[in-house]
């Protein structure tokens, strides 16, 4: 019974560094697929691309620091969070404006 509790921490240990490593690489695509954007596509659905670049900068950033410290292990959650706004919410609004915007039927 002891062997099952001593590999616990290494196994929570394990779940964080794969989540953080899942939202540190979607982070980054998200900044990158912000940069590359046009920004007239993030003036018709009322969202400024200043500031999903910033905060997917900032989710990136907060998701490298929990993956090098391992004291703000739990920063991987904030950039999760910011990371999931920006792929369930305002990515879906642009690739509707962009995919309406070539004048198709």
């Amino acid at each position: 019974m002891d062997s099952v509790f001593s590999t616990l921490p290494w196994v929570y240990y394990g779940v964080n560094l794969f989540a953080t490593i899942a939202v540190l690489g979607l982070a980054v695509f998200g900044l990158v697929t912000v940069a590359m954007t046009r920004d007239d596509a993030f003036l018709v659905i009322d969202r400024q691309k200043q500031n999903w670049l910033m905060l997917t900068g900032g989710a990136a950033v907060a998701a490298g620091l929990s993956l090098l410290m391992p004291t703000v292990m739990m920063l991987w959650v904030i950039a999760a969070v910011i990371v999931g706004i920006y792929w369930q919410d305002v990515r879906p609004a642009i690739r509707d404006v962009l995919d309406n915007s070539s004048g198709s039927w």
